[in-house]
C-alpha cells in the first residue's frame, strides 16, 4: 500500500503541469471580475476547475497503474479544458467590460462566434502539440465536412443570417416588428432564431433565414419610434365637414393623450361620401407600440364625447329600418324623469335661489347634458364664455395659467357651478378647466338666461350680489376690503350684466 501511495504521489507530481497554477489564477480573477456583468460566471469557473482537478487526478491514477496512454490523454484533456475556460473568461471580459468602455456595442452573436473560433484554434493547437499532422487531418475530413455542411445548410443559413441581422443593425433588441401575421417585440437574436414576444404574451421563434428572406415591417422601438395610425368614424351629411374636422382636431389637440406624439398635429380628413354618410379618419402618431388598441379606443371616446357635447348625430355604415306604430310612452316617461331631475339640480344651487318655481322649470327645460372624457379641455383661461356648467358627475381640475405654465387651484366635485361669471358678465374665463375623470355636465347658455332676465330685469341685481359674494370668497378678501369697495364692485358687475343682456 505504501508503494502504491508513493507511486501515486510521483504520478500526481508528474501530471501537474507548471502552467496550471498561473492559468487557474487568471481564470479565478476573471471570474470575480465578470460577476457584475455575467450571471453565474464564478459558478462556471468553479465547475471548470473542479473538472480540471478530476482530470489531473485521473491522469495520476492511470499512470500509477501503468496505463500510460490513458494518463497522457487525460493530461492533454485537462490542458485543453483549462485553456478553453481561460479563452471564454477572457473573451467575455473583453466584450462585456473593455469594448463597452470604448463606446462600442458589438452584437452578442459576434462575441459567441469569435469565442467559438478561438475554441477551434486552441483545439488545433493542442492536436498539433500532441503530434497530429493537421494537413492530413484536414484532407481526411474534407469529405465529412462537405457532407455535414450540406446536411446543416439550414442551420448554417440561420447562423449567418443572425450574424448579418446584428452586424447591419437592421433589427435591434426591443424593436417591434410585423412579419406576415406575427406582430411583437424582439427579445433575443440567437444563433438559429429570433424570439418575438407578442401583445398576447406568446413567445414566437422565427428562423433567422426567414427574417432575411421575408419582408419585415418595423412598427416600434429604436428603429421606428413612432407609427401613424388611422381611426375611422362616420358623421351625418347635415354636418359641415370643415366644422367637424376643426372641432375634432381641436378636441384631440387639447386632450391629454400620453401615447400620442405631439411633434405633428393630429389630422382629421374626409375619406368618402357613401350611403348618405360622411366617412372621416383621424390620423395620429402612436409612440407606444404596446397600446395601439387602447389608444384607438381613447381617440374614439373623445370623438364620441365631442359629438354628444355638440348635439351632433353620428352615423353608422348599416342600419335597420323598422316600419310600424311607435310606442312613445317609454320615451315620454324618460323625458319627464330627466326634466324632474334637472329641476331639482337647478333649485338646489344658491345661484338660482332668486328664481321662482316657474322660472326654474323653464330654465331646466333648456338644459342639455354634455360629456367629457378624462383629460379633455372644458374651458381655457382668457376665452370668452357664453355658457355655464353644472357638474353632475366626475371631477374637474381648475388651473391658473401663467407664462405658459399651469398651477393647480382646486378640484371641483359634483353639483358645483363652473363659468357663471363669464356667462353673466361676458368677461373672459378666469381659469382653465380640464376633466380629471370622465365628466357629465348640464350646460346653460346665455340665450336661456336672456329670456329670464328680460322678463324680470330686477333679477340682475340679485345675480350681481351673488357674483360679488362668490368673488370675495375666492379671493379671501371680504374681511380686508372696506364696505364702499364691495358696493363699488357690485355696481360694476351689475353694469356688465345689464349691458350684456340689454336690460
Amino acid at each position: 500500500m505504501a508503494d502504491y501511495l508513493a507511486n501515486f504521489t510521483m504520478s500526481l507530481h508528474a501530471a501537474w503541469m507548471p502552467h496550471y497554477l498561473p492559468m487557474m489564477a487568471c481564470v479565478v480573477v476573471l471570474g470575480f471580475i465578470l460577476m457584475r456583468t455575467t450571471r453565474r460566471a464564478l459558478l462556471f469557473t468553479v465547475q471548470m476547475l473542479v473538472l480540471l482537478l478530476f482530470l489531473v487526478l485521473g491522469s495520476a491514477v492511470a499512470a500509477s497503474v501503468d496505463a500510460v496512454d490513458i494518463s497522457q490523454a487525460l493530461n492533454q484533456l485537462a490542458t485543453l479544458v483549462l485553456g478553453m475556460t481561460l479563452i471564454r473568461q477572457g473573451g467575455l471580459t473583453i466584450f462585456r467590460l473593455v469594448v463597452p468602455k470604448l463606446g462600442l456595442h458589438p452584437p452578442r452573436i459576434l462575441e459567441e462566434l469569435l469565442i467559438l473560433l478561438a475554441y477551434v484554434a486552441w483545439i488545433l493547437v493542442r492536436l498539433s502539440a500532441g503530434g497530429l499532422d493537421l494537413g492530413s487531418l484536414v484532407a481526411s475530413t474534407a469529405v465529412i465536412t462537405a457532407v455535414l455542411a450540406f446536411a446543416m445548410q439550414d442551420t448554417l443559413g440561420n447562423i449567418l443570417a443572425g450574424l448579418a441581422l446584428q452586424l447591419d443593425h437592421s433589427v435591434h433588441i426591443g424593436d417591434w416588428i410585423l412579419l406576415e401575421d406575427i406582430s411583437g417585440q424582439v427579445e433575443q437574436v440567437q444563433w438559429r432564431h429570433t424570439a418575438i414576444r407578442t401583445l398576447f404574451g406568446e413567445l414566437v421563434l422565427i428562423p433567422n433565414s426567414q427574417l432575411m428572406k421575408s419582408r419585415v415591417m418595423l412598427t416600434g422601438g429604436q428603429s421606428a419610434p413612432r407609427r401613424l395610425r388611422s381611426v375611422n368614424f362616420y358623421g351625418s351629411m347635415d354636418l359641415s365637414p370643415s366644422l367637424v374636422i376643426a372641432e375634432v382636431q381641436k378636441a384631440l389637440a387639447n386632450a391629454d393623450l400620453p401615447t400620442v406624439g405631439r411633434r405633428e398635429s393630429t389630422e382629421c380628413v374626409v375619406l368618402d361620401f357613401t350611403n348618405g354618410m360622411v366617412q372621416y379618419a383621424v390620423r395620429y402618431w402612436l409612440i407606444d407600440p404596446k397600446s395601439p388598441g387602447s389608444t384607438d379606443s381613447l381617440v374614439r371616446q373623445h370623438i364620441h364625447a365631442l359629438f354628444r357635447r355638440r348635439g351632433w348625430r353620428m352615423a353608422a355604415p348599416t342600419q335597420d329600418v323598422l316600419l310600424g306604430r311607435a310606442n312613445l310612452q317609454p320615451y315620454q316617461e324618460f323625458t319627464q324623469r330627466v326634466q324632474l331631475s334637472s329641476i331639482d339640480v337647478v333649485r338646489s344651487l344658491p345661484l338660482f335661489e332668486p328664481l321662482t318655481d316657474d322660472e326654474v322649470r323653464q330654465l331646466a327645460v333648456g338644459l342639455r347634458v354634455v360629456p367629457y372624457v378624462a383629460g379633455s379641455l372644458i374651458t381655457r383661461q382668457h376665452d370668452i364664455g357664453d355658457c355655464l356648467y353644472i357638474l353632475l358627475s366626475g371631477k374637474v381640475d381648475v388651473w391658473l395659467e401663467d407664462n405658459g405654465k399651469r398651477h393647480a387651484l382646486a378640484v371641483l366635485e359634483p353639483l358645483q357651478i363652473m363659468g357663471e361669471t363669464s356667462l353673466l358678465t361676458g368677461d373672459p374665463r378666469s381659469a382653465t378647466l380640464t376633466a380629471r375623470t370622465d365628466v357629465e355636465c348640464y350646460v346653460i347658455s346665455q340665450d336661456d338666461f336672456q329670456h329670464t332676465l328680460r322678463n324680470r330685469p330686477e333679477l340682475a341685481d340679485s345675480f350681481a350680489q351673488l357674483l360679488t359674494d362668490r368673488l370675495q370668497e375666492r379671493m379671501a378678501l371680504r374681511e380686508k376690503m372696506q364696505q364702499p369697495q364691495v358696493i363699488q364692485q357690485k355696481a360694476a358687475i351689475l353694469i356688465r350684466i345689464r349691458s350684456l343682456f340689454s336690460l
